[in-house]
């Protein structure tokens, strides 16, 4: 058992290096899907906050939630930031599934 892991150790790669060494056009490739998947997250997201924050508006009816901000009320800056982190990561969910 030990010689066949000695020998398959021998045969694989330092550090995960091919090799041929890297491949700079996987490397490119992998650079610019994750710069369109920033792009798409960026919109997502800024669609995604106002629309929490609508949401959050017509959930609690009789509460001017802007007026409470702009009067410095921190129970409702938290709750709503809160309310926007929890629709954040459900874009992310959608994003990454």
């Amino acid at each position: 058992m030990i010689p066949h892991l000695v020998t398959l150790a021998q045969q694989l790669p330092p550090f995960g290096v091919p090799l041929g060494g890297p491949d700079y056009g996987r490397v490119l490739l992998n650079a610019l899907f994750l710069l369109f998947w920033v792009i798409v997250a960026g919109i997502a997201f800024a669609i995604m906050a106002p629309i929490a924050m609508r949401v959050f508006n017509r959930v609690t009816p009789g509460i001017d939630e802007m007026a409470e901000l702009k009067n410095g009320n921190m129970a409702v800056a938290l709750v709503q930031g809160a309310t926007i982190v929890a629709m954040a990561l459900l874009v992310v969910a959608v994003i990454l599934k």
